[in-house]
């Protein structure tokens, strides 16, 4: 097994282990890429991504003029997890994807496992408990269901021969997604499932699952003992909108560049907002950590890979690793609405590597986006009449 793929199956286990090994495993395969011509060269040649890492370099200094030490810490974080990203990027095939893919579903059955003994060993003492399997928090690991969810019925689609397998792949999740109670992560999974199915023409799936959704939600609401959290909706949501009033007021005495990650825990004294880690909203926390300037340059990039996505699309490239990527990003966007769970190494990063399969056939359709140089002067043939130049 050749460096470029040792690198990323081992980077796809860390992910499974608590997030000192994930952080670890990201800086050095980002160090490894930066000392190494070769793979710099290839993984740096994407269109924008220079221009991406450069505005990413900036938060770590807004950071230091506001004495926002953690801020530096997440911004080479970032830094390192999108070299990281890049690389992978560079060198994915369809059978590492795919090889990545199946051990992240086995991985996601010990993590479920454990999930499991930890809500049996507190239910007689602490039957509320959230378990957090070797995640940070049960949000965390809630995000984490989402993608594995669509990634075992990505292979589902594509390996048909394992069908038990991913079928009990997506059992097991769906059964930690319960006990971990994440109502973000519900809505997240709900929204990427009916978008994967759109975008596959299963209509009738679609359907069937949206009602066994709506009969889901319905039967919270009625038995709630079912899922005791619905009862918490209304105190979650006030605790939110304390969050969103004190982010937009930080957002609006910092707007250009923001004041570095994890700025919401500098100014929720100030604003008397509710205490926590974060805005949950992805939108008002991007704004609040990088201001204008930063979240105009990431939404310039992502802007840029929505359109090379649409471009595979439109020219039948890998299109069943496109539809899991659509309905990760689509997972993304909506729990992104009341949390902020994907701005996490462990999330984070395997959204990224979702995102990477984009890097599979790639000089195609990147020779589509290159931009036009700025001053072009025609030549002109001495004796006869002039060519337009295109």
């Amino acid at each position: 097994m050749d460096i470029d793929t040792a690198a990323p199956m081992a980077l796809v286990i860390s992910l499974f282990f608590p997030f000192y090994l994930s952080v670890v495993t990201v800086s050095a395969i980002a160090v490894m890429t930066m000392v190494n011509y070769r793979m710099r060269s290839k993984a740096l040649e994407s269109p924008y991504c220079k221009a991406l890492l450069g505005a990413l370099i900036v938060p770590f200094f807004v950071s230091a003029v506001y004495n926002n030490y953690m801020g530096m810490l997440y911004s080479m974080l970032v830094l390192a997890a999108v070299i990281c990203a890049f690389y992978l990027r560079s060198v994915m095939t369809g059978s590492l994807f795919n090889r990545m893919m199946d051990a992240a579903c086995v991985a996601s059955i010990f993590c479920a496992g454990l999930a499991f003994l930890q809500k049996a060993a507190l239910f007689s003492t602490a039957p509320d408990y959230r378990p957090t399997s070797v995640f940070s928090n049960a949000n965390y690991y809630g995000m984490m269901i989402e993608f594995l969810v669509l990634i075992a019925l990505y292979r589902l689609f594509t390996n048909s021969k394992e069908r038990v397998f991913y079928s009990v792949v997506i059992a097991v999740n769906l059964l930690g997604l319960y006990f971990c109670a994440s109502m973000s992560s519900c809505m997240g999974l709900l929204c990427a499932v009916l978008v994967m199915f759109y975008l596959k023409k299963y209509y009738k799936w679609m359907g069937l699952f949206l009602a066994l959704a709506v009969f889901a939600a319905a039967s919270s609401l009625l038995f709630p003992i079912l899922f005791p959290r619905v009862e918490a909706i209304d105190t979650t949501f006030g605790q939110r909108l304390s969050i969103w009033a004190a982010a937009i007021q930080g957002i609006q005495s910092h707007p250009i560049f923001g004041m570095g990650p994890t700025s919401y825990q500098m100014i929720y004294r100030v604003f008397d907002g509710y205490q926590t880690y974060h805005c949950h909203n992805l939108l008002l926390d991007t704004l609040l950590n990088y201001g204008i300037i930063g979240t105009g340059a990431m939404g310039l990039y992502i802007f840029v890979q929505c359109k090379i996505l649409w471009l595979r699309f439109r020219n039948h490239i890998c299109n069943e690793m496109n539809i899991l990527l659509t309905a990760a990003f689509a997972a993304v966007i909506a729990h992104g609405v009341t949390d902020v769970t994907v701005y996490w190494i462990q999330t984070g990063m395997l959204f990224l590597i979702l995102f990477s399969s984009t890097g599979i056939c790639a000089d195609y359709v990147e020779s589509k986006l290159r931009l036009p140089k700025l001053l072009h002067i025609p030549s002109y043939p001495a004796k006869t009449h002039t060519h337009s130049v295109y």
